[in-house]
């Protein structure tokens, strides 16, 4: 099946200037301007020729277009985050809106994103906007849509950071509870978590990160073990996740014979209640755009044009909020997705000829993720898993069922038997990835060490397109001949033509 890929170059182009933009923000302006004259310069040029140069022009002009609409997203919001940033060292009063959930960093602390409406001097602060991180040692309350008043002391970010500023919070209140929909949900995701880790360990803490996405709860041995196996994208909601809750509904409204258009309306109704239950931060939302990708090329009837449509989300999502260009789950979940498209495939076919169809396929899909988002690890991390693909194929199985399962405990909880019955029936396939997790990253060798940067990353790309070469090569087809008799494809004598009748 051949691809369509016409509109990588969009994807392409709009990252880059997204880069740019994130990291130099002074070149904001410049590019925006660039990329319009450009743009309209091609246009004009375009008019003048003939139609056979259209289409490769016409591409061009769209480039440029994304391009512009980046570069003046950095621009429209370079003030305020100039401004937020002007208290960089300072103890400051910060009152704003939390726009994502809490994950435990290094230190013990809470960590969650903030928009700021006010910012200043310990009581006075004033009118302000922008983002900012915020850590914080006891957080009750502080659950996405809640409206918060901090006090702490502030830290400048580096260039490509989304937040204008950390601060490390000494003094926190609530000021508004979570309201409608987002406080529901925070009472679900609470109930879940407690209930879970009443459970035994492994697999009590990790189950509502597989289910709910909510880390907190997730032994520190456990969350190690899982990078080291490469599973750590088990425990946060990611596109598999998102792909998960919407292959249930899909195949759920497929049984009871609904049309594809059906299957596919119940399926984005689910994905967005999804979305809400799990706090549809910045991360969330690019797995659900994701997962909408996949989608929307079913809806469509044309899976080929997938890798189009995944152009066209990501430089949607570039133009929404530029800094996503710099964070490294974005960078991963993007080349994870378009690994799927276009290199899973090719790497079916490969392997099937040396392993029935079915094994081959499930080999490829972790496979192809691995080799596509090594290079990216090695940006941004020193350790390379080697045991990814055997800990993937081992602990994938469940992750549907700890989902699926944990994800309807979580629904249960106004019903506290069948919630308890659901949570402990999740816990056995979160058992199961935990102690995947464990045995392989226990094993000699599980991982290597490397320097992160450039130079890493070259490495391991040039060792992940030599394994995608020879894996998609694959060796001689063996096929049936007559009567069941094997051969080897390429090899023995041709086979004669049957007699005429």
């Amino acid at each position: 099946m051949t691809r369509d890929l016409r509109l990588l170059p969009v994807a392409v182009g709009a990252w880059g200037v997204a880069l740019i933009c994130v990291f130099v923000p002074g070149t904001a302006g410049w590019l925006a301007g660039g990329c319009l004259a450009s743009a309209v310069i091609i246009g004009a040029v375009l008019a003048l020729r003939r139609p056979a140069a259209a289409t490769w022009s016409g591409l061009m002009i769209v480039v440029l277009a994304a391009g512009a609409a980046v570069a003046f997203t950095v621009l429209v919001q370079s003030a305020d985050r100039d401004a937020v940033r002007e208290w960089d060292g300072r103890v400051v009063e910060a009152v704003g809106q939390v726009s994502s959930s809490a994950s435990v960093g290094r230190d013990g602390r809470l960590w969650m994103d903030v928009q700021l409406s006010g910012i200043g001097a310990p009581g006075a602060a004033g009118l302000a906007s922008g983002p900012v991180r915020i850590g914080i040692a006891e957080a009750e309350g502080f659950v996405l849509g809640a409206v918060v008043r901090v006090t702490g002391e502030s830290v400048g970010t580096d260039p490509g950071e989304r937040a204008g500023l950390v601060v490390f919070v000494t003094v926190g209140t609530v000021e508004r509870a979570a309201p409608g929909v987002f406080g529901i949900a925070a009472d679900l995701r609470r109930s879940f978590v407690e209930r879970a880790t009443r459970l035994p360990e492994p697999g009590a803490g990790l189950l509502p990160g597989l289910a709910v996405g909510d880390t907190t709860a997730v032994p520190a041995a456990v969350d190690a073990d899982m990078r080291t196996s490469g599973l750590s994208h088990l425990t946060a909601v990611s596109g598999a996740n998102c792909a998960i809750v919407v292959a249930a509904v899909f195949g759920i409204v497929a049984l009871c014979g609904g049309a594809r258009a059906l299957r596919v309306v119940f399926a984005v109704v689910a994905l967005a209640a999804f979305v809400v239950l799990v706090t549809p931060e910045p991360s969330v939302i690019r797995a659900a755009t994701m997962a909408a990708a996949g989608m929307l090329s079913i809806l469509v009837g044309r899976p080929s044009a997938g890798a189009g449509i995944l152009a066209v989300c990501v430089t949607a999502l570039l133009i929404v909020d530029p800094w996503l260009a710099s964070t490294p789950g974005f960078a991963l979940s993007a080349v994870a997705s378009g690994a799927l498209i276009l290199l899973a495939p090719a790497l079916a076919d490969g392997i099937a000829r040396w392993l029935p169809r079915p094994l081959a396929l499930a080999i490829a899909v972790p496979l192809a993720a691995q080799l596509a988002c090594a290079p990216v690890i090695a940006l941004f991390a020193e350790q390379q898993s080697l045991v990814s693909v055997v800990a993937n194929l081992l602990a994938e199985p469940a992750a549907p069922l700890a989902t699926v399962i944990g994800l309807l405990a979580c629904l249960a909880a106004p019903v506290p038997v069948v919630a308890d019955l659901l949570a402990a029936s999740a816990w056995l396939p979160s058992a199961w990835i935990a102690t995947v997790a464990r045995v392989t990253a226990g094993l000699p060798g599980a991982q290597v060490l490397l320097p992160a940067g450039l130079g890493s990353a070259a490495v391991v790309t040039l060792v992940s397109v030599a394994i995608a070469v020879v894996c998609c090569r694959g060796g001689p087809r063996v096929r049936e001949v007559g009567g069941g008799g094997r051969r080897r494809g390429g090899g023995g004598a041709r086979p004669r033509a049957a007699p005429p009748r």
